[in-house]
């Protein structure tokens, strides 16, 4: 703890670095298992923001549009659910962590990946350990799908989840060190798009390109083994928004066909499996044209939710035990509703349209090497509406700590001169 604080302290990257790629990475790990009540990943963004913002407090970097929506987003999240949790005299220190707080670690994740970063040497320093780092989760869920050395096992005693596969069990969808399969396909999303856009380019200081191919073809493959629809779905429409903002459709086209009938004929077990499991009826679903997950999140909002709602809609709902009978609401828009009314998700969603501006406007105009990232990103955040409908993606772990830590550090030095630096400045808002 002390080297790590000490690091950050002569060098403010290593914060940078530890947020946008370790911290992603570790974000699915039960709580308790350094600290109690928290997370590992938790605990290191603390220790990376503390002496970060000692070590800055003479260079405050101008307050942009994002900082400023983050940081409302933060404060609305945290204060509505303090409000709600002492109306129901029921303010809990796990739903506060779990809830309240989740936003503010959002902010802080973004807020020390664009602070960390000081030119565009760094930015590609921060990129080499995202996509390297993503090499671990992702080849751990290959392991887990292929039942060797011990992994399912070692995971489950680290990953709170009763959705993990079982040492010696038939095969089910792999979640690597997650506690869901969408989680962990939410957090291989960025790095496996930033990768695959890379490569479309012509060069690349990040990584060289037979090191780009392996980190895309990993975090690939686990992609596909999380046999998750909705992650799928969102690798391929991001990965061609991206190339059309940077104008590489044809080679991304391309690609993709290569891949896709690759994948089909290395993972066709798996995938058919998982097609087998879609059109199976389970409980309170039937036979027919939509996959049968889909019936029982349309069951489980009919049921439990939609009710609700009218009621959350002001200022959000503390849901005691019991209220409901399934007790994820399988939905980004209900979770937020519920969390803090329309209020707090209209803050959210003013946040990533903002996030979303500033990514396409560096895809279009800064040079490749922060063109590419930021396509990527935009590519990602243009799907996100429509995969919050299946499930929570910017609430849960996986997907905000990647997205906001690597979009603050490639996006932190668009609109520098090449080669150029952050000088210090007064703090006045910068769109």
């Amino acid at each position: 703890m002390v080297i790590v604080l000490v690091a950050i302290w002569r060098r403010p990257l290593v914060a940078a670095v530890l947020v946008a790629s370790v911290v992603p990475a570790t974000a699915g790990l039960d709580r308790g298992l350094v600290v109690p009540e928290l997370k590992i990943s938790e605990i290191l963004l603390v220790l990376c923001l503390a002496p970060l913002v000692f070590r800055r407090t003479a260079r405050w970097r101008r307050i942009n549009s994002i900082d400023i929506a983050l940081l409302t987003v933060a404060v609305t999240g945290l204060a509505l659910e303090v409000a709600n949790g002492l109306n129901a005299d029921n303010l809990a220190l796990d739903m506060l962590l779990r809830s309240g707080l989740f936003p503010a670690f959002t902010f802080a994740t973004w807020w020390v990946a664009s602070r960390g970063v000081s030119d565009r040497r760094d930015v590609d320093t921060v990129l080499r350990w995202v996509l390297l780092v993503s090499v671990v989760p992702a080849t751990l869920g290959i392991l887990q799908y292929l039942d060797v050395l011990g992994v399912r096992a070692a995971l489950s005693s680290v990953v709170d989840s009763g959705l993990l596969p079982e040492p010696g069990g038939t095969f089910s969808r792999v979640t690597g060190p997650f506690t869901i399969a969408h989680s962990f396909g939410g957090y291989l999303l960025v790095p496996l798009i930033i990768g695959a856009v890379l490569l479309l380019g012509s060069r690349s200081s990040v990584l060289g390109r037979r090191a780009l191919a392996t980190v895309v073809a990993v975090d690939a493959a686990a992609l596909v083994l999380s046999v998750t629809i909705t992650t799928l779905l969102w690798a391929v429409a991001a990965f061609l928004i991206a190339a059309t903002m940077v104008q590489y459709l044809r080679r991304a086209l391309a690609a993709l066909v290569s891949v896709a009938l690759l994948a089909g004929l290395v993972f066709w077990p798996a995938l058919a499996d998982r097609w087998q499991a879609q059109t199976t009826p389970a409980s309170g679903t039937a036979e027919g044209a939509v996959p049968q997950t889909f019936q029982f999140r349309i069951l489980v909002w009919q049921r439990d939710y939609l009710p609700l709602l009218a009621e959350a809609a002001p200022a959000g709902l503390n849901i005691g035990p019991g209220d409901v009978v399934f007790t994820s609401t399988e939905n980004q828009y209900i979770s937020l509703i519920l969390r803090g009314g329309v209020v707090l998700l209209l803050a959210t969603a003013a946040s990533l349209v903002v996030l979303a501006r500033r990514a396409a406007h560096a895809a279009r105009v800064e040079p490749e090497h922060t063109s590419l990232p930021a396509a990527a990103i935009f590519g990602i955040l243009v799907f996100l509406p429509v995969a919050c409908i299946a499930w929570p993606y910017v609430t849960n772990a996986g997907l905000p700590q990647s997205l906001f830590g690597v979009a603050g550090a490639v996006l932190a030095m668009a609109g520098t001169p090449p080669g150029g630096h952050w000088a210090p400045g007064v703090a006045t808002v910068r769109r």
